[in-house]
């Protein structure tokens, strides 16, 4: 009787695994709906998230200790005070170059703003300049305008004086003129009306006289 043995290759072995994970994974999606897979996809991802915060919190100090350990440990107690010498002035050096950069911005900060308050100063003593060369040559021109309106009312003022006086005298003028008038309408009267010694030629000469006085009297007097 001969008996037949089988040899398994480690590729059939291999194929077989992939297929039993397959059918392993088939099984679990079966046992395990849409729901069920999302409601472990999320506490994946939560767990993920929260070793993800852990390690950023705790990082530091793990990064830290670890140092601390392994120099102490291949290099001696003296090394790691060397390095944490080493490591304070790093830090220090890097304070100290960020108030560097921080003051020098400030100071900047400080020159730029100060060119801009010494144009505005500038701008601002021309503007007061200005405005008291405008003052200046307005209270000039304001007390020229009050000379001439007091030069204007004070002509007014003349003039309507001499305008009152020339009325007062033409009055005067008219009355005497009317009086002299009648007087000579009454003289002219007389001549005819009133008997008297004096010889009627001499009384109408004088009327003449006194007719052509006016005239005589416009003609001598301008």
């Amino acid at each position: 009787m001969t008996t037949t043995s089988t040899l398994t290759s480690p590729t059939s072995n291999f194929n077989m695994n992939n297929f039993n994970d397959l059918i392993n994974q088939a099984n679990k999606l079966i046992s395990c709906g849409p729901s069920c897979q999302k409601e472990k996809q999320s506490e994946l991802l939560k767990q993920k998230y929260l070793e993800a915060q852990y390690n950023v919190t705790h990082a530091p100090e793990e990064l830290s200790e670890a140092t601390k350990n392994y120099i102490i440990y291949t290099q001696g107690d003296s090394e790691y005070n060397d390095y944490l010498d080493k490591d304070l002035e790093k830090k220090a050096d890097a304070i100290i170059s960020m108030y560097k950069t921080n003051l020098t911005s400030d100071i900047n900060n400080i020159q730029t703003n100060l060119t801009t308050y010494k144009g505005l100063q500038i701008n601002y003593d021309n503007i007061i300049d200005l405005y008291k060369k405008y003052k200046n040559e307005n209270d000039s021109l304001e007390k020229k305008l009050k000379g001439k309106t007091s030069d204007i009312i004070t002509n007014d003022r003349k003039t309507f004086y001499k305008d009152q006086t020339i009325d007062q005298l033409n009055g005067y003028y008219y009355f005497l003129f009317f009086v002299y008038v009648l007087v000579v309408i009454v003289y002219f009267l007389s001549i005819f009306l009133v008997n008297s010694n004096v010889n009627l030629s001499i009384r109408i000469l004088v009327l003449i006289l006194m007719i052509m006085y006016p005239l005589i009297l416009n003609v001598i007097v301008p």
